[in-house]
């Protein structure tokens, strides 16, 4: 058994079919509900991978790989044979799987890639700051550049670096290759009365807009 020092894990001696300097996880506590202590895991290249804070239940499943400076955090986890690696960062309840990838300098932050999905570059994908709703990528998609909020990405679909797609409203936004299309939400074609808005509030937004 490999030398560890958290609670958390133990990396194993079971090594990677492909690539013997990623060892697999056991757990060494209960994780999540599908976690028990001595569950396996997927492949890490050190302890650097993944967290080890006991209150964190990031997790690697099945054969899914963190490695190089790749890490994940703060209950994010990767399924099937996802993988993170040179300076990747996933965090905040993210979702890899399937043969997707974040790689380079890439961040993904409570956003879903499935597929062969990846995020490269610098790329910044992430749920709204306003809405919590998240990106969804899967297909073979691309992102290089930044993308937040309610949008899906599926088929070809590329963003480049420095192209930025922002979508904090009640509609889904959906690219596919050189298609995009909008899914309405429901309430956008209901009628509501208006709620009254502060006086103060009032007065301070007609100041600005001035």
């Amino acid at each position: 058994m490999r030398e560890t020092s958290n609670q958390k894990y133990e990396i194993t001696d079971i090594a990677h079919e492909k690539y013997p300097f990623l060892h697999r996880i056991r757990a060494l506590r209960d994780i999540r509900p599908d976690i028990k202590a001595g569950d396996l895991g997927g492949f890490v290249e050190s302890e650097s991978n993944l967290s080890t804070e006991l209150e964190d239940n990031a997790w690697i499943y099945d054969d899914a790989v963190v490695c190089n400076n790749g890490y994940a955090d703060r209950g994010a986890v990767l399924r099937n044979e996802a993988i993170v690696c040179g300076d990747g960062y996933i965090s905040h309840g993210a979702v890899v799987s399937g043969h997707s990838r974040v790689e380079d300098s890439a961040y993904v932050r409570g956003a879903v890639l499935n597929g062969h999905a990846r995020a490269s570059g610098c790329a910044v994908v992430r749920c709204s700051r306003e809405s919590g709703h998240p990106p969804i990528l899967s297909g073979h998609c691309a992102v290089y550049g930044n993308v937040s909020g309610d949008v899906r990405l599926t088929g070809s679909t590329v963003i480049i670096s420095g192209e930025e797609i922002y979508n904090d409203t009640l509609d889904t936004l959906v690219i596919s290759g050189q298609n995009r299309s909008v899914i309405r939400h429901p309430a956008r074609d209901e009628l509501a009365p208006q709620i009254p808005e502060p006086q103060q509030e009032k007065k301070q937004r007609k100041e600005v807009e001035r």
